[in-house]
């Protein structure tokens, strides 16, 4: 017996549309032609599967098992078709990844010249920045990543992540800011000078609200930014305090445009990175050997 076929179907869009001659006209065929698909399942099971309530029919208890089942099963039947589709596309040369711009330079010198060693005729799609309205790892859960590197704390029981950690949180200033030579410094202290702040959904933002509001300060940045890189340029130029970690600023640092000053709060003291790709799902051999590769990554 054969519960889920067409007739299922006709069952969902009754109960979906709200009665037979509703069902019939959205689907452009005869309501005689539903109803007798849904009485022969009725007879089939041995009991009704929808009830009349006001001008409306709705579905028996049995009825919506069988509604629930048949949407269960045509999800799954999505899943897998967009699943081969997307490994198909793997298998002839391509990889998503999505990178936060605070980890693009690690990246590429880590992780970039042994993929394009291994695998030279794949191809390496990089999407980086801060993403609207999505994060990087809800993208990855929704198939439209196969990769993402994320900054800050990430739970979902849809993802395989990988965590490691990023070192302390750090105030950025030019050479010249009156914070430049500071051991460390308050957050009393950063509250009275300009801060350049990313957009909210950031990880790294929500990191920095955090910090704040912890240290018990309310803060309105003088400016804000969505990538990271510029955070950095407009730290450079001495007009604001960025943040983020020294690793993350480590051109700049080493080149003495920027001083990374660590931030006196116990929660600043550390911070996570995460390398997530979505739970279930078979990696292509290209993509299999990138994420091997981006596990070393800090």
């Amino acid at each position: 017996m054969d519960i889920l076929d067409k007739r299922a179907f006709y069952l969902h869009e009754v109960c979906n549309c709200g009665g037979i001659r509703a069902a019939s006209e959205h689907l452009h065929i005869n309501p005689s032609v539903i109803s007798r698909q849904v009485r022969s399942l009725e007879r089939e099971l041995g009991m009704a599967l929808l009830e009349k309530q006001g001008r409306h029919v709705v579905p028996t208890e049995a009825g919506k098992l069988v509604e629930d089942s048949f949407l269960a099963q045509r999800r799954l039947n999505s899943e897998l078709s967009d699943t081969l589709s997307r490994l198909n596309n793997l298998q002839l040369g391509k990889v998503v990844v999505s990178v936060g711009d605070g980890f693009v330079d690690s990246f590429i010198h880590d992780v970039m010249q042994k993929v394009a060693e291994q695998y030279p005729d794949v191809l390496i799609d990089i999407r980086t920045g801060i993403y609207y309205p999505q994060e990087p790892h809800e993208m990855v859960a929704n198939d439209e990543v196969d990769i993402a590197v994320t900054y800050g704390p990430v739970s979902d029981p849809r993802l395989v992540v990988h965590s490691f950690e990023r070192g302390p949180l750090c105030a950025l200033v030019a050479p010249g800011h009156p914070l430049a030579h500071a051991q460390s410094v308050s957050i009393a202290e950063l509250a009275r000078h300009k801060l350049i702040f990313l957009p909210d959904v950031s990880g790294t933002q929500r990191f920095v609200n955090d910090v704040f509001r912890a240290g018990g300060q309310l803060v309105t940045p003088a400016y804000r930014c969505n990538l990271h890189s510029t955070s950095r340029r407009m730290a450079c130029a001495g007009i604001g305090v960025a943040f983020m970690t020294a690793a993350a600023a480590g051109k700049e640092v080493a080149a003495g445009e920027l001083e990374a000053i660590p931030i006196a709060h116990p929660m600043a003291e550390s911070s996570q990175g995460n390398l997530v790709r979505r739970a279930g799902r078979r990696l292509s051999p290209a993509a299999g050997y990138l994420w091997k590769v981006m596990l070393s990554m800090q």
